[in-house]
């Protein structure tokens, strides 16, 4: 399926920050399958993602990949989730390929009856703490997969495999962290090894959404070794480099920072997270340890059982101030605090029912925030925003009198042009960075620049007049 978007923001001039602005139209192409895989429960789940791609005139430019992961307590969500289906689309528009990932979802409820006037609360009771943690390894396989599967079809795509970013939310923070930092067998969770049986779940918890679809034919379920960090999707040598990741409101199981392989890059860290958060605690402490504390006094119910311990953004970004990691890394931190209230205040109990501290504070501004830190790290080719934004924004003649040659050149660049009025011509590289400048009028119909100290790559030239704006592209041999 192909979806063209009809309208997308307009032009940014060529000399803007690039991959900031939203330049672009984009195509679609949904429901690839790129694995299969075994769930909790040992069926075999068959795992999909969504690709959106900028369009682009010229075919042979690899732009930046963007995987965004959903979030959902590793029980729910999907890749057609709202919000990470528009964080897709405004990154494409922004000159990313972007994909959105199904992965494995599900973990083993507890086999004891748990009610409360709350819905779906016997759902978020595991039978113990750590089924979150096999269940955040299998979400980190999968991912690991998925781009595993991109950057084998690069060329198909046009991605380019060493500006490769990840963003996730909630549950989706802690599996793009996992990616960007799960390097080696020593940081396998203990809880992903081979582990006891446990009972299978009790029967009202058979009827949750993520239950559903397994049968629970046996009285125990069987935890095996969950395998490789790498898990078993398009298993290979694929060079890639994960430039950046960004970890919204969600944490850590473990302190993932400190190992960092000899010659690896270390991706920049964007992390947003709000102290209100009921869900995943902005600092450390156990899963939806806020949310008992309401569950508990305000709703008369059982705090939640079996949760374990994480660390969110704000001691991620302590242990690499602490112990000096050296990771580049953006901390977006709210101010308001849980007030361990269940009526009054801001960010109490109730007033998160509307205005719930585990989700954007404001979205279009949090996106604005992720591109911009992310647009630091990205060296990717952007020639083909800057023909985006040229066509987007400037009025093109059907015959082109703008002429650069040799082409490619080594040293000395002729810049010709035949026009009868006043003209002015710059010259970028492929960042938007400008170069050179020169103006003048009629008298001057070339004129000639010396490019021999430029690094090999591409450059483009804008001829700008009174009555029209023509850009031209040249390679630096």
């Amino acid at each position: 399926m192909i979806f063209i978007c009809v309208f997308c923001s307009v032009s940014i001039t060529v000399n803007a920050q690039a991959f900031v602005e939203k330049t672009y139209t984009y195509d679609s192409i949904l429901n690839i399958t790129y694995g299969v895989s075994e769930n909790f429960n040992h069926g075999l789940d068959t795992l999909s993602l969504d690709i959106y791609k900028p369009v682009c005139s010229d075919t042979t430019v690899q732009r930046p990949l963007i995987i965004f992961i959903h979030g959902g307590a590793f029980l729910a969500g999907s890749k057609s989730d709202l919000s990470i289906t528009r964080l897709c689309k405004e990154f494409a528009k922004r000159g990313y390929v972007t994909a959105s990932i199904n992965y494995r979802l599900g973990m083993v409820s507890d086999n004891k009856a748990w009610s409360c006037n709350y819905p779906n609360y016997s759902c978020i009771f595991t039978t113990d703490s750590a089924e979150w943690i096999r269940a955040a390894y299998r979400g980190i396989q999968d991912a690991k997969g998925a781009l595993r599967f991109l950057v084998k079809h690069a060329q198909v795509h046009k991605i380019d495999p060493h500006n490769v970013f990840v963003a996730g939310e909630s549950t989706g923070g802690f599996i793009a962290l996992g990616v960007a930092t799960l390097d080696t067998i020593s940081e396998k969770f203990p809880q992903a090894f081979q582990l006891n049986a446990v009972p299978k779940p009790h029967s009202t918890a058979q009827n949750c959404d993520y239950n559903l679809k397994h049968r629970f034919d046996s009285d125990s379920i069987q935890r095996p070794d969950l395998g490789s960090i790498e898990g078993d999707i398009e298993v290979g040598a694929y060079n890639y480099t994960i430039k950046g990741v960004a970890n919204v409101f969600g944490g850590m199981n473990a302190n993932l920072l400190h190992h960092i392989p000899s010659g690896k890059v270390k991706p920049a860290i964007y992390l947003f997270h709000q102290p209100c958060d009921l869900v995943v605690p902005f600092d450390s402490g156990v899963i939806f340890k806020d949310l008992s504390w309401c569950f508990t006094n305000g709703y008369g119910c059982n705090a939640i059982q079996n949760t374990p311990k994480i660390y969110g953004s704000k001691a991620i970004a302590d242990w690499n101030t602490t112990f000096q990691y050296g990771y580049p890394m953006q901390t977006d931190f709210t101010q308001t605090a849980f007030p361990n209230s269940y009526i009054i205040g801001n960010g109490s109990c109730l007033d998160q029912v509307n205005k719930p501290c585990h989700a954007y504070d404001n979205f279009s501004f949090r996106e604005d925030r992720i591109a911009r830190f992310f647009a630091q790290y990205n060296d990717a080719d952007t020639s083909c925003l800057l023909q985006s934004s040229m066509r987007n924004s400037l009025v093109f003649n059907s015959v082109a009198s703008l002429k650069l040659f040799p082409n490619p050149v080594l040293t000395n660049l002729n810049i010709v042009f035949g026009y009868q009025n006043l003209w002015h011509i710059t010259l970028y590289d492929a960042m938007g960075n400008i170069l050179f400048e020169k103006q003048g009028d009629a008298q001057t119909s070339q004129i000639e620049v010396n490019v021999q100290a430029f690094a090999t790559g591409v450059y483009f030239v804008k001829l700008k007049t009174e009555k029209k704006t023509e850009i031209a592209r040249f390679l630096k041999a």
